[in-house]
């Protein structure tokens, strides 16, 4: 797994000398440097990437002038940038020394305050509602903003007609009236009457879209189960467990443990539609991923202004090399303010949970295997689990 421990950032002004045959140029250079071994470490590895940066800057080679913190680091090479708040390792019991069995897990807080398990080999497949809808009724819904397409088509193009009839006709009551000499009150009238036409229309389209996209979800759980159900009648030595999550669903596969870059990974994926962006952070990182606690914006308390939505100092543990007393005090203020919020939040997660456990199905050939160093890992693993994100309890999904 990509996590590193420590993390840094160093920046730089360059400038080239100038040449008969090229100008003087200037450029910033930002970059971040991580470690597992100290934050000294992390800053020395920042300021190396730097100087690879400017040789390249220099070569004329058209570079990245400062590195961007993204959500999803799949694409830039950059490990995960989260807080570690604790690591696990199963079995627990350590009673094999197999140790090409054991699985590895870090508990990391992400960019907005959650508790996310990272597990190197056991697979977890995350799948939205969104994506599923998409792929079950195409015709249906539309990629951009996620609406109904027979309530798209209703704006475009007979909605423009609408708009340009009401158009035209102010224009010849206002002429009728300025013709007839009669008091602009009327034409005030029309209006407010017109007004709560289009507002009563735009209201029924938001309920039917509504309606829709609530019937359209309740049927994805047995379409899940449905495509779990089928896939372990094709490889009977296959088994998952599946849960539901306030915005789609979690499989975990239980029958063994397994890297993410295996190909029956990424066929997992793409059989189970997982979402894109978690599927390029999987293989990227090399590690699975599930949230354990609830998400701050779908919190009553966050609702209620007793929690703040955004966690403070995001990137506390970033070490800069151009610190000063003042930098330095205002860091320690954003690090107090990001405890208390973070022992409020951890106390408020208490009453949500992250997913219920709906059910598990089992290929027939998985009975038939004897017990194993990987089986009792993920068994243990998903005790674990369950307890981390209150599954068994009625709580609120959040």
């Amino acid at each position: 797994m990509l996590i590193p421990k420590y993390w840094a950032q160093h920046k730089q002004r360059f400038e080239s000398l100038e040449t008969s045959s090229n100008p003087s140029k200037q450029a910033t250079i930002k970059r971040y440097g991580w470690s597992d071994v100290s934050q000294a470490e992390a800053l020395s590895h920042a300021k190396s990437r730097v100087s690879e940066a400017h040789n390249c800057w220099l070569a004329g080679e058209d570079i990245l002038r400062r590195e961007r913190r993204e959500e999803y680091n799949a694409s830039n090479g950059i490990p995960i940038r989260e807080e570690i708040i604790s690591g696990h390792d199963f079995p627990e019991n350590e009673l094999s020394n197999n140790i090409a069995a054991e699985t590895q897990l870090i508990v990391t807080r992400n960019s907005y305050g959650a508790q996310v398990a990272n597990v190197d080999n056991i697979a977890i497949i995350d799948v939205d509602n969104d994506d599923l809808l998409r792929h079950i009724y195409p015709d249906d819904y539309t990629h951009h903003g996620f609406m109904p397409a027979f309530l798209v088509n209703q704006s475009n193009p007979t909605s423009k007609i609408k708009i340009w009839f009401f158009v035209i006709a102010f224009i010849l009551i206002a002429s009728v009236i300025a013709w007839l000499g009669l008091s602009w009150l009327w034409l005030l009238v029309v209006m407010f009457g017109v007004t709560a036409y289009l507002w009563q229309q735009a209201s029924a389209r938001d309920k039917t879209r509504t309606q829709k996209y609530a019937d359209d979800a309740a049927s994805l759980l047995p379409y899940m189960t449905d495509l779990i159900i089928n896939r372990v009648a094709n490889y009977p030595n296959e088994s998952f467990r599946l849960y539901q999550t306030p915005a789609g669903f979690r499989i975990i596969a239980t029958h063994d443990t397994i890297s993410p870059s295996d190909k029956l990974v990424e066929e997992w994926f793409e059989y189970f539609h997982a979402d894109a962006n978690y599927v390029r952070l999987c293989q990227a990182q090399q590690c699975f991923r599930a949230r354990l606690t609830a998400k701050p914006w779908r919190m009553n308390e966050v609702e209620d202004n007793n929690l703040a939505k955004d966690i403070p100092a995001k990137n506390f543990w970033f070490a800069d090399d151009s610190n000063t007393d003042d930098t330095d005090s205002q860091h320690h203020k954003a690090l107090a303010a990001r405890q208390q919020w973070i022992t409020d939040y951890d106390q408020y997660a208490k009453s949500y949970r992250a997913c219920r456990y709906i059910e598990s199905i089992t290929g027939r050939e998985v009975a038939n295997i004897s017990a194993s160093t990987a089986q009792a890992t993920i068994d243990e693993f998903i005790q674990w689990h369950d307890k981390a994100c209150q599954v068994d309890k009625e709580l609120p999904l959040a």
